[in-house]
């Protein structure tokens, strides 16, 4: 799933998309300090979540066969 050209540049995914941003620089912030296996695991797929949601409002690119 992608967002519409319409749906990425609405100020509502706006708004979500800096709020995810934040959440990643958070995290990648916590990434640094002393965790232990499990929680740098947790954090980790948090990161991967958050990317994924942020993906959502990147464009698919053309590819041949669409034309």
């Amino acid at each position: 799933m992608t967002l519409s050209d319409i749906e990425r540049h609405s100020a509502l995914w706006k708004k979500i998309s800096e709020h995810i941003n934040e959440q990643i620089d958070i995290a990648r912030k916590k990434n640094d300090g002393e965790l232990s296996d499990t929680q740098t695991a947790r954090l980790r797929g948090k990161l991967q979540a958050y990317k994924e949601l942020v993906a959502l409002g990147t464009p698919s690119p053309i590819s041949m066969a669409d034309e």
